[in-house]
């Protein structure tokens, strides 16, 4: 399920700090500086999990990366989907 939601600045900081921690870089120039992208729509996945578009800001190239967000993080930041979870048999 995918979803418009806007991010606080509170969001934002900690999104650059866990997208720094996991690794990720830009395709396009290398760089490990992702920010969230503006305007992106942020999908909840079944088992709780999110992934939230980012976008690099040191060459603003095309390439989309995706931070996937355990459901723990996603939780900690807010972003889960209240009953985005796997229902009980």
């Amino acid at each position: 399920m995918a979803r418009k939601e806007r991010l606080t600045g509170s969001q934002d900081r900690r999104l650059k700090r866990i997208a720094r921690e996991k690794g990720l870089a830009c395709f396009d120039c290398g760089s490990s500086e992702p920010v969230p992208k503006k305007e992106g729509e942020i999908r909840d996945y079944p088992d709780g999990g999110t992934e939230v578009p980012m976008r690099c800001e040191a060459c603003e190239g095309a390439s989309e990366i995706a931070l996937v967000l355990s459901p723990e993080e996603a939780e900690a930041l807010g972003l889960h989907s209240l009953g985005g979870g796997p229902e009980a048999p």
